[in-house]
């Protein structure tokens, strides 16, 4: 049987607006508050700085000059007499630099009035505050990250920023087949060579059959084009849309960020004007893995994660269930959407295939959505919006602002399932990227299974093992890894008075050397002074994690803490 597949979408609403001599089409103003995802830039004051109660101070002549102590103490004694307040050096820094902590944290004029002491100071080359930082991950500057509740919030979003703060997906290919893909700033950093797999010219609307071009030549349609009776629509950029929920570039002051912003994306276009066949997408499916796929060159960037937003009815065919376990034999997680009818999943393919990960789609309440396939085939459920009562319930992503061909680059928020199997894809390339090649297609789909909680409202008809949790997924131990690969249990340091209540810490931790000054150390407390460096090695028949930590540094300080 052959099946023609379509982008699972629901439905798609492009809000967005250029800016006067921009290159770039960014969100509108929405009841939703989305008029400040990017305000017109201009010039404004620098924020005060926060309160802190450090201070970084450097001694003229470097480290080693054998009088940075004395100095620091007595610049600290001078500048605190002069706001009123104590302040004593309490460690150095590996860089050679002194660190002096006041008696109480302080906030703007103050902070600057004991800088501007301290930077009068004999000696001193220059202060600056120790300022108190959090994990970035926790509030990216991406201005349309406040209207990415799939991603942070805590009852219906993936709860991404715990998850950041382990792994961002450095290093893993995600094959995104699709519509295929539109320029845009927030996605080029992150796009591989890719492939147009569509051998039917005419569907492909770019005047041949298959190409090394994936672009995404829109899939606009009119009267009785696709056999649909008389309708017409415009080009949904569905893939564009896809690949930025997976790997949109974050943290960079601009538009939105992506659930694994620092893998590689790999466009493979099997969707066109009507829909793709089977066959296409299932020979992008095997060129994607890395396999070889007749008259065309082999992937040089085989995808560890594989997302099918498509779907059509029907059982699964021999066609299509070979590519998927040709990809799943050579380490390719399979992510496919539920379908949006509504209707168990069985019904659709490839989310009744064997070896992928199925996805159902909740929405803004955290429930399942309206539209959503639901049922037993169903592995887990992520974020897929629902804009019944307003647009900004929809999952936010890039798009193109093209109503048939590609034209300026735009944001826009869509629903379906094919929103939803964006995010554990992505999520997947975030554990890959975190253990490493040995972490297999089984083992991602567990750890979902394993880390998912339950949706917000009951799903009695079936919506897997619940929602994604990316934070739980990355809270990895040894017995969440693969048979002989570890992560280093982190080396602890204790800093009281200077003297003998200051040790540092070497954990046992299974299949893990410790080395200090390049000899193995036993686990156990140590006395600690001046600069401590521990790093982690693997055992004989053991490895690391691919994203393990495995250095700790610390400076002592020589001096007590201040009281308080």
């Amino acid at each position: 049987m052959t099946h023609r597949f379509s982008p699972r979408t629901a439905v798609a609403l492009a809000v967005a607006a250029a800016l006067a001599n921009a290159t770039l089409a960014l969100p509108a103003r929405a009841d939703g508050g989305l008029d400040n995802i990017r305000p017109t830039p201009q010039r404004a004051a620098p924020a005060a700085s926060p309160a802190t109660d450090q201070f970084i101070v450097g001694i003229q002549g470097g480290p080693g000059i054998g009088s940075e102590a004395a100095a620091t103490s007595e610049a600290a004694r001078m500048a605190a007499g002069r706001v009123g307040i104590a302040a004593q050096k309490v460690k150095g820094t590996s860089a050679g630099a002194q660190v002096v902590k006041t008696s109480r944290p302080l906030p703007g004029a103050e902070a600057e009035a004991f800088l501007t002491a301290l930077r009068s100071a004999p000696g001193v080359a220059y202060a600056e505050p120790d300022i108190i930082m959090h994990p970035a991950a926790e509030a990216p500057n991406d201005p349309g990250y406040p209207a990415q509740w799939n991603l942070w919030d805590d009852a219906a979003g993936i709860r991404l920023p715990g998850a950041w703060d382990v792994n961002r997906g450095e290093g893993t290919v995600v094959a995104v087949v699709d519509t295929g893909i539109t320029s845009h700033s927030e996605l080029n950093p992150r796009v591989l060579p890719g492939y147009d797999m569509i051998v039917d010219a005419a569907n492909a609307r770019d005047g041949d059959g298959r190409d090394a071009n994936p672009q995404d030549e829109g899939d606009w349609f009119a009267g009785e084009l696709c056999g649909i009776g008389g309708e017409s629509g415009t080009s949904s950029w569905h893939g564009t849309h896809v690949a930025g929920t997976i790997a949109a570039v974050a943290n960079n002051n601009d538009g939105v960020a992506g659930v694994a912003p620092e893998a590689r994306l790999l466009p493979v276009r099997a969707l066109g004007a009507c829909g793709g066949y089977e066959s296409d997408v299932a020979d992008s499916i095997i060129w994607a893995a890395g396999g070889q796929v007749a008259g065309l060159p082999v992937n040089p960037n085989p995808a560890r994660v594989i997302n099918l937003s498509v779907g059509g009815d029907g059982p699964c065919s021999v066609t299509l269930q070979n590519a998927i376990n040709l990809a799943h034999k050579a380490g390719a997680a399979v992510v496919v959407a539920a379908g949006n009818s509504n209707r168990p999943a069985s019904g659709m393919s490839p989310a009744n295939c064997k070896k992928v990960i199925t996805v159902a789609a909740s929405g803004r309440t955290g429930a399942r959505a309206s539209y959503s396939n639901y049922g037993d085939d169903v592995d887990v459920t992520a974020p897929g919006g629902d804009i019944t009562s307003q647009f900004t319930e929809g999952i936010l992503s890039t798009s193109n602002f093209g109503a048939t061909t590609p034209g300026l680059e735009a944001y826009a928020f869509m629903q379906g399932t094919s929103m939803a199997a964006p995010h554990v894809s992505g999520i997947a390339a975030l554990l890959m990227s975190e253990v490493g090649s040995s972490y297999t297609p089984e083992m991602v789909e567990k750890r979902l299974e394993a880390t998912a909680r339950p949706l917000a409202v009951d799903c009695p008809e079936g919506c897997g093992h619940g929602l994604v949790d990316a934070a739980e997924a990355l809270d990895l131990s040894n017995d969440d890894l693969p048979a002989g690969v570890v992560l280093p249990k982190a080396v602890k340091f204790t800093d009281k008075d200077g003297t003998r209540k200051d040790t540092f810490t070497v954990p046992s931790s299974r299949g893990v050397e410790y080395v200090r000054d390049g000899a193995a150390v036993k686990a156990g407390e140590y006395p600690g002074s001046g600069t401590v460096t521990v790093s982690a090695r693997a055992l004989p028949k053991y490895s690391l994690a691919a994203g393990a930590t495995t250095e700790w540094v610390y400076t002592f300080s020589p001096d007590s803490a201040p009281a308080g």
